[in-house]
């Protein structure tokens, strides 16, 4: 049987994980507004108890739907593809999947420019980067996320059933001590030294029916948010997962120089990366579980989730090699094993939530652990009349602070939300501005 490419389905993979690379983004203007603060009456997912928890007797509540509007923008003005047109911009196609384009970028960051400066001495290579020394940061340049989101439910009762797509992705980009040296901080290239770069990258995507239940535990009062009313809701949610696509790669690219680094023996560049990729055809049923507690009292919540607890999925894979043939000089792809059998793991993401309301005010924070590390949210919102102001911070996975600000405009039953949040999802991890929109409807 004809199986593609490895690098068919990686491009498959990238489309898929488009939604799932989002980590960093919040779709809702609300949300995006307050600093991507998890609600847990927003239906974000995050935490399957709140499928117990009645909704708020509030007139600023109510169901948002985003507005698209940086796609609007990539099908205006499309970038280059083909690697040989001038107009061809790497770091823009980087930066497309380190910030998917669904909000309007309003402040794109620029690419790296400057002189790149060469000094040569006796036995000695000294090259200066100037600012594309940014893209090689000490820790290496890494990207993940896990989205579950996006599909459809209904409720019966305390029951709820559903079906939502689950993509996973990461990588993780690393140089060695003497490359880092060279490439980030200007030090020369010296004779008889490996230089490497290593890179793991994985990302899988599946569908799945989901059952959850989630029920009161304990309790004062038919409205916990009443004055002297209180509840504590749990739920879980379980999921039978069939997996559509699967790839991983680890590998390694480098080259070590001669004992004289201008004499006859030139450098050769070495490669080697072992692959395993699956198709549609090639998953099987794999399982998941999401679980989720939460206190609600008077203003007061407080939520727990954890979600993809032990999620599985198995997999036929083919496993190849790619290296440097040292005998020929060729680049060499063997296969090594077809229909080998794997079980590939989704990591679990973990959500503390808190909200607290103050007469006009609705102030909420969170901590969020995601694939790679943990992130922060807080923000605030109060309403005068029709009009809603709204603020907030972000601690995003680069270790940096974002900011924030929005509005909404109440006409009847339906509101229209807007919002500015600026953020470093790209290579550089300079600042941007995006403008979210979105329709609400209450």
């Amino acid at each position: 049987m004809h199986r593609p490419s490895a690098f068919l389905w990686s491009l498959a993979l990238l489309a898929l994980a488009l939604p799932g690379v989002a980590r960093g983004q919040a779709l809702d203007a609300r949300r995006m507004g307050m600093g991507g603060v998890v609600l847990g009456s927003g239906g974000t997912g995050a935490n399957v108890a709140y499928d117990a928890v009645p909704a708020p007797r509030s007139r600023d509540e109510g169901r948002s739907l985003a507005l698209p509007l940086g796609l609007i923008q990539l099908l205006a003005d499309p970038p280059e593809l083909d690697p040989d047109d001038p107009d061809f911009n790497a770091f823009e196609l980087a930066n497309l999947l380190y910030n998917p384009p669904w909000h309007l970028q309003l402040v794109k960051p620029d690419a790296p420019s400057g002189d790149v400066t060469i000094s040569v001495a006796k036995n000695s290579l000294a090259v200066d980067l100037a600012e594309l020394h940014e893209l090689f940061p000490e820790e290496g340049t890494q990207f993940g996320g896990v989205a579950g989101s996006g599909g459809f439910s209904v409720a019966v009762g305390r029951f709820s059933l559903g079906i939502a797509p689950l993509i996973h992705d990461q990588n993780k980009l690393t140089l060695n001590d003497a490359l880092q040296g060279a490439l980030a901080r200007g030090e020369p290239f010296v004779p008889n030294t490996d230089y490497v770069m290593n890179d793991a990258g994985r990302g899988q995507a599946a569908v799945g029916l989901q059952a959850g239940y989630a029920q009161r535990l304990l309790g004062a009062g038919d409205d916990p948010r009443a004055a002297g009313g209180w509840g504590i809701y749990a739920g879980a949610r379980a999921k039978a997962l069939r997996g559509l696509a699967y790839g991983d790669v680890t590998g390694d690219v480098g080259f070590t120089t001669p004992d004289t680094l201008f004499g006859s023996s030139s450098v050769v560049l070495d490669y080697h990366a072992l692959m395993r990729t699956a198709g549609p055809g090639d998953g099987g049923l794999g399982y998941g579980l999401d679980l989720g507690a939460v206190w609600v009292a008077g203003g007061t919540e407080l939520g727990v989730g954890v979600n993809n607890v032990a999620t599985r999925l198995p997999w036929k894979t083919l496993v190849r090699e790619a290296y440097r043939d040292t005998a020929t000089g060729n680049y060499v792809m063997a296969e090594l094993a077809r229909d080998q059998r794997f079980t590939s793991t989704v990591p679990a993401t973990v959500t503390l939530n808190v909200a607290q309301r103050m007469g006009p005010w609705l102030l909420a924070a969170d901590a969020v652990q995601g694939v790679l590390r943990w992130s922060g949210h807080a923000g605030a919102e109060t309403w005068f009349g029709n009009l809603a102001v709204r603020g907030g911070l972000t601690y995003d996975q680069n270790r940096m602070v974002q900011y924030s600000l929005g509005g909404g405009l109440r006409l009847g039953r339906v509101g229209l939300d807007a919002a500015l949040a600026t953020n470093s999802r790209n290579l550089t991890r300079e600042r941007g501005l995006e403008l979210g929109l979105g329709l609400t409807v209450y």
